[in-house]
């Protein structure tokens, strides 16, 4: 059994190999991550709803499809992302400030677990009142939407003070680690009570240029790096 488990950013695929990689993604990975980005909430563009639909239509025992909204009305998508067969719905906690547990009650109203993303100036106190509704929350480490960051280490901090609030509070939600993903970053997120992290092209895709090669090596990283480690709850 993994000790932490991956969810590779499918958008990153390469677009001439994306059968092939996404296939390989899905029999190998625990979830698969869908960047949405709107290049307004985030300068940058990322996938779509019809992604997602034709992932849902064509790949065979596909694992759970989580949404990350990076766009700045996530209300005005959740219809279209739960038909696109997403599992689970993250909007960023920023962007459903004013309707937040009406956000959350549609998501699960829609069939999908609900998740929320916090940025990294973004305080745990924000979500206090609605964690017990949440089946995941996104811990970013970087900024979302900009590629290249350095991660500040008072993130795992910060995931550690999430997983000893569910700890104490006897809830059940997923902690996922998203942003400038590497293979030193391992066992200090898994230390500091993660359970899922985000892959992007530095932990996966640029190891190698054969995409199976690439995966190889990513996996003998996160096993190496987490030998021994132990959560510190």
């Amino acid at each position: 059994m993994r000790k932490l488990m991956i969810a590779p950013s499918v958008g990153c695929c390469d677009l001439f190999h994306v059968e092939e990689q996404v296939k390989l993604i899905n029999e190998k990975s625990d979830y698969l991550h869908m960047d949405i980005k709107d290049g307004v909430y985030v300068p940058s563009y990322g996938i779509g709803p019809d992604y997602l639909d034709y992932l849902n239509k064509h790949v065979e025992n596909l694992k759970p499809m989580d949404a990350h909204l990076m766009v700045k009305h996530p209300q005005q998508y959740l219809e279209t992302f739960a038909k696109a067969g997403a599992a689970y719905i993250t909007p960023h906690t920023n962007c459903i400030e004013g309707d937040a547990f009406v956000t959350i009650h549609k998501i699960k109203e829609l069939g999908c677990k609900a998740g929320v993303a916090l940025s990294p100036s973004v305080p745990l106190s924000t979500i206090e009142y609605y964690l017990p509704l949440l089946d995941k929350v996104t811990i970013m480490i970087v900024d979302p939407g900009i590629a290249g960051q350095p991660v500040d280490p008072q993130m795992f901090v910060k995931i550690n003070q999430l997983a000893k609030i569910r700890k104490e509070r006897g809830l059940n939600f997923l902690i996922e680690a998203d942003g400038s993903m590497n293979s030193s970053l391992y066992r200090p997120l898994y230390e500091a009570g993660a359970d899922l992290v985000i892959l992007g092209p530095p932990a996966l895709w640029n190891k190698d240029t054969d995409f199976n090669k690439a995966w190889d090596i990513m996996e003998s990283e996160l096993e190496r790096e987490l030998d021994g480690a132990e959560r510190k709850i």
